[in-house]
């Protein structure tokens, strides 16, 4: 199955801009140095010693995500590559966390594109890139929610590689 046979109603689509080039922001999803730094919302890092890359169709990326409030509370992000279109496009099959934080039964399909695009910066509008987002099957009514996880999380990633840009990285 992919993210193309996902109904509609169970389908979550939203975009983010980013003021760095597509090179920039589709790598920061492949380098594992890079992700450490950026992936999950606020309240939540991920686990450096843990992070698993495959950057292959069929290869794993494996997170341990902690709580920063309470480093008891964690949770595994298990996904497969579906897809990998360098510069254009991601898509994989992750298997969302059970009760206890482990990879559970339950799957659900992501895809990212990347576009080259004007988009408006902190000096302005300059070069950038848009993400465009597909996310489900999940119901309507946790749609918000992941949306608002993403945005927390996209934060980070905007604050990354505007580091990174100005050489502190």
């Amino acid at each position: 199955m992919s993210i193309t046979h996902v109904p509609d109603e169970e389908l979550l689509v939203f975009d983010h801009e980013i003021a760095a080039p597509v090179e920039d922001v589709f790598g920061a999803y492949l380098d594992p140095e890079l992700l450490v730094r950026w992936y999950g919302p606020a309240g939540w890092h991920v686990r450096p010693t843990d992070v698993v890359v495959e950057p292959v169709v069929g290869g794993m990326q494996r997170l341990s995500m902690i709580n920063e409030v309470d480093p008891s509370v964690s949770c595994i992000l298990q996904s497969r590559f579906l897809s990998i279109e360098p510069f254009k496009e991601l898509e994989y099959a992750e298997q969302l966390p059970d009760h206890l934080g482990n990879p559970g039964s339950v799957l659900v399909y992501q895809r990212h594109r990347f576009f080259p695009e004007t988009v408006i910066t902190a000096d302005g509008v300059g070069s950038g890139t848009r993400i465009v987002i597909e996310i489900g099957p999940m119901p309507a009514s946790v749609h918000e929610e992941v949306r608002t996880t993403w945005r927390s999380t996209f934060a980070r990633l905007d604050d990354v590689l505007a580091t990174r840009a100005h050489g502190e990285l």
